[in-house]
């Protein structure tokens, strides 16, 4: 056995990486020696016997001193199970009951060591991809928010533009931006006509994250991270509202032809509902579920490469003609988007058709300015409809009128630019100059101002006060 240990060393000493394996493989059979060397002594009743555990994960030393009464042979597994040495009893003469114990403990010190070793490196590994998969979860505070119904009238984005792109999370947010549903897609446009149609109340804004493959656990885990910064599922993915998610809407009825005409009228109520808040793409309904009384829409439909180009410039050109523009309602700053479909000019002055949307809702309208306010103002047609739109908003005129209209509802779906001056007396405070001057509009000394300036009638009565 000596001559072995003296080959061993040498071998050790030519080949470094064996170094580690001889020193602990010494150590395994100092302990062994001293367990055997115990057994000899068991009469005195001092030290007893030990075991080594086989975990595969790590080496555990179990001892515990009480008698046995016999071993023949112990083993170690180290690492992951793939490394097992074995080795059976040895002869050994009587040494003395302090050096036995001496060695003893010295070999289990080795043995803890190289167990917190092995176990250490496994849980760091452990928690270094774990934290590494918690950093590439991005949060929901942290992506941007996007219109489901963008600035030309479309779902985004389109399927094209995400190339790459296999799977998404996505989360869907009402017109206040509050947390609504969050489910998976494999294709993110229709995913979102599909909420849109069912839950357009619900469905303003958008956020998503994207990824290369179809990874199931990579999806739960953003979802649950996005449930854990909501402090909880939002309303539509509960056990009491899912169904609406994630199930065509039923009209009602009780009879098949009374849940037909039901679905025609839902249909044509969230049809209606979506042309108002400016959805120009086609939504064409599923014709076997009208029947079954329920309302579904079909997938985008895919468009040839002719098609997709005449989108692609209709886009282009509806993004230049498109003004992000701000005004100030009740001391807080608003956004709203301008776009100006039509500016026909002539020599009386101008008429434009434009488009307002602002808090995901869209609205048209139709001004005429004339020549004198042209000449008045001396600035673009463009900058002269936006301060007026600015000014609209400020006052909180209603952006949408149907019916015949009361006295005190302002014309805002076709109005005149002279209009706006006669109802409102501070109209040209829209067109002040960066002097801070007040604009001279030719309306001022044109216009009738019919303001009640007494009180008259049975009202203005004593007899009837009181």
């Amino acid at each position: 056995e000596r001559a072995r240990e003296r080959e061993r060393e040498r071998e050790a000493k030519r080949d470094p990486s064996k170094r580690s394996w001889f020193s602990l493989e010494r150590s395994i059979v100092f302990f062994l020696v001293s367990v055997m060397v115990s057994f000899s002594s068991s009469a005195k009743g001092r030290l007893s016997s030990g075991a080594v555990s086989r975990k595969p994960n790590a080496c555990c030393l179990q001892g515990s001193l009480q008698n046995t009464r016999s071993l023949t042979s112990a083993s170690l597994v180290v690492g992951k199970g793939k490394r097992r040495e074995n080795s059976s009893s040895f002869a050994v003469s009587r040494r003395s009951e302090e050096g036995d114990v001496e060695r003893y403990e010295r070999s289990r010190r080795r043995l803890v060591a190289t167990r917190v070793s092995f176990s250490s490196d496994e849980e760091v590994a452990k928690e270094e991809e774990e934290e590494e998969r918690g950093q590439q979860i991005a949060s929901l505070s942290s992506l941007p928010f996007k219109s489901v119904i963008s600035v030309d009238g479309e779902v985004h984005p389109e399927q094209e533009e995400r190339e790459g792109v296999e799977s998404s999370v996505f989360a869907v947010f009402d017109q206040a931006r509050q947390l609504q549903f969050v489910g998976f897609s494999k294709h993110l446009k229709n995913s979102l006509r599909t909420m849109l149609g069912r839950q357009s109340d619900f469905c303003y804004f958008y956020k998503h994250v994207d990824f290369p493959h179809i990874n199931q656990e990579e999806m739960l885990g953003v979802r649950n991270a996005w449930f854990e910064e909501n402090h909880g599922a939002p309303p539509g993915n509960t056990p009491q509202k899912i169904k609406l998610w994630q199930q065509p809407l039923f009209a009602g009825g009780v009879s098949e032809k009374g849940k037909q005409v039901a679905a025609k009228q839902l249909l044509e109520t969230i049809l209606k509902r979506l042309d108002q808040r400016g959805l120009r793409e086609e939504f064409v309904p599923n014709e076997d579920m009208l029947l079954e009384g329920k309302v579904e829409f079909l997938p985008a439909r895919e468009l040839t490469e002719e098609e997709k180009q005449k989108k692609k410039e209709l886009r282009m050109k509806v993004l230049e003609a498109t003004r992000t523009c701000s005004v100030v309602v009740d001391g807080k700053e608003q956004t709203f988007l301008l776009f100006f479909e039509n500016i026909f000019e002539a020599n009386g002055g101008a008429m434009v058709d434009f488009t307002v949307t602002k808090d995901d809702n869209a609205t048209s309208h139709r001004v005429i300015i004339g020549e004198d306010y042209l000449k008045a103002l001396e600035m673009p047609i463009q900058n002269i409809v936006e301060r007026t739109v600015a000014f609209l908003l400020e006052k909180k005129v209603d952006r949408k009128t149907e019916g015949m209209l009361m006295s005190n509802q302002f014309p805002i779906n076709y109005f005149a630019l002279s209009t706006v001056d006669q109802w409102f007396g501070d109209f040209a405070l829209a067109f002040e100059t960066k002097a801070g001057e007040e604009a001279k509009l030719p309306g001022e000394d044109k216009f009738w101002r019919f303001n009640r300036i007494h009180d008259y009638g049975w009202s203005a009565d004593d007899r009837y006060k009181g």
